[in-house]
């Protein structure tokens, strides 16, 4: 049975295995699976260009729309653009306008300011004119300008007068009613000018006291000339007299004494045909002559730094006084040489330096060296000239830097000065202001003497110690010129031609004389 069981089992399976087969399709072709790929792919590109050409329609309808839209926006914006330009204009032409009237206004107020500042400065003038004679403006009549009116922003709102208008009214009010108080002012003050000048433009005599110039008081009497200028004559008998300077607080002295015969003239009611006249603006200051100062107090001015100027220039002096002297003690060898060249040309060397020895100079030192050794070689001659030269020159160019360096320092002693006074004047400044210019003078003096002084120092040091300087170079020069001759001439017989010229041999010469050691020269 269950061997039966088992073949039916397989019968079964096999049964449906074969149903199965039958049912399936054949599995399609490479190419056949291809096509369809294609034909999907078409059918899918054809549905999305069917897409976008609705998408592009409606596009082109919504962009025709949005052109309309704007065109028609483009057109209002022109219409307002041409309405504002043509407001513009008009504007301009109005701000021009109310230009042309503001600059017209301000040319109208400069000539009226101008107008003001003109009676305020005539009334002023005419104050001080009147200053110590009558007493000038009258009461009620005082000297200013139109008082300013407040702006409109500032005007109590609510209150008469605020605004453009009442402040222009307020203003042109103002100004009327100073035009009329400058005019009654100004009125006033020509009235009482023309006896004021009469008054004070004639000579008159009146009993007064004034001041001797030894600080004296003598009573005598004034001759007044005008308002400009006073004489005084001591009543006592042979007193002084003489034009006299204002002492302050209205008061007069006799300092410095000028002027008696004029005064005595007119005194005795005779006036001269040329008076002496000290002129004073007023007299309510005194008047201090001017006094010369000396060299002494100008120095002192100059504070510590002009003394070292001053020490400085006066080394400077000496040290040109011996530059100079001892210049004038080395001598050019040039009258030398013509003496002992004959000498040398006869071969009498030691003759030739005994001549040598016995004149003075830098230039007979040398040539007295090298005249003991010209029968010696040209290297050991030229050793001797350069040891020779090098001592003198030690001499002759003895205080040249030293002169140099004064006409360099005093300039920069100078600077220092003034440096130093500008602090002291600074220092002034600081503690006390500058109301009062006395306290300012001590610290410019100082500043502007040393600078002076440096410079007066330094300029004639520098100028005189490179004239020295060129004398001591050409004093050199001949020394060497000389030395250079007396060797040619001892060589080759001619002072002029150069040693060994065209190959010619030295001329012989007799042996000369034998010579005494020569004596020690003074370095």
């Amino acid at each position: 049975m269950s061997a039966r069981r088992a073949l039916l089992c397989c019968a079964g399976l096999l049964c449906c295995a074969v149903s199965s087969a039958r049912a399936e399709p054949p599995a399609p072709s490479p190419a056949e699976r291809a096509r369809a790929a294609e034909q999907r792919l078409e059918a899918a590109y054809k549905k999305e260009f069917a897409f976008l050409d609705a998408e592009k329609a409606a596009l082109t309808t919504r962009l025709a729309e949005v052109r309309r839209a704007a065109d028609a926006e483009a057109r209002a914006a022109r219409g307002e653009l041409e309405a504002m330009q043509r407001r513009l204009v008009a504007l301009t032409v109005e701000a021009d306008q109310l230009g042309e009237t503001v600059l017209e206004l301000e040319r109208q107020a400069d000539v009226a300011g101008e107008g003001f500042d003109a009676l305020d400065g005539l009334a002023q003038q005419m104050a001080r004119s009147f200053e110590g004679h009558i007493d000038w403006p009258p009461p009620g009549l005082a000297i200013g300008g139109p008082a300013e009116v407040a702006p409109a922003d500032e005007a109590p709102a609510g209150e008469p007068g605020a605004g453009d208008g009442a402040q222009a009214a307020a203003a042109q009010a103002e100004a009327a009613a100073t035009v009329q108080r400058y005019g009654a002012l100004l009125t006033d003050g020509f009235q009482k000018a023309g006896p004021l000048l009469a008054r004070l433009g004639a000579v008159r005599a009146e009993e007064g006291a004034f001041f001797t110039a030894d600080g004296r008081q003598v009573s005598g009497r004034l001759i007044r000339v005008g308002g400009i200028a006073v004489y005084g004559v001591a009543r006592e008998a042979g007193g002084v007299a003489g034009a006299l300077t204002p002492a302050g607080g209205g008061r007069f002295k006799l300092d410095p004494p000028r002027g008696e015969a004029t005064a005595r003239a007119l005194a005795a009611g005779a006036p001269p045909t040329t008076s002496t006249v000290f002129l004073y603006e007023s007299a309510e200051e005194n008047y201090e002559p001017p006094q010369a100062k000396t060299p002494l107090q100008v120095i002192e001015a100059g504070g510590a730094i002009a003394w070292v100027i001053v020490a400085l220039g006066g080394l400077g002096l000496l040290l040109i006084a011996l530059r100079a002297l001892l210049l004038v003690l080395a001598r050019s060898p040039g009258g030398l040489f013509g003496r002992i060249a004959p000498l040398v040309r006869a071969g009498r060397h030691a003759e030739a330096a005994a001549t040598c020895d016995a004149s003075r100079g830098a230039g007979a030192r040398v040539l007295a060296a090298l005249a003991r050794h010209l029968d010696a070689e040209r290297d050991d001659l030229e050793r001797v000239f350069a040891e020779r030269m090098l001592a003198e020159e030690m001499r002759i160019d003895r205080f040249g830097s030293a002169l140099l360096v004064i006409a360099a320092v005093a300039p920069l002693l100078g600077l220092l000065g003034t440096v130093t006074g500008m602090i002291s004047t600074f220092d002034v400044i600081t503690e006390f202001g500058t109301g009062n210019p006395k306290l300012l003078s001590g610290g410019i003096s100082e500043a502007l003497i040393t600078t002076e002084l440096g410079l007066i120092v330094a300029i004639p040091t520098l100028l005189v110690g490179n004239l020295l300087n060129g004398w001591a170079g050409g004093l050199k020069s001949d020394i060497e010129q000389s030395a250079l001759k007396l060797v040619n001439l001892a060589r080759v017989g001619d002072a002029g031609a150069e040693p060994g010229a065209g190959g010619a041999p030295e001329p012989a010469r007799a042996p000369a004389a034998p010579e005494a050691p020569p004596a020690a020269v003074p370095a």
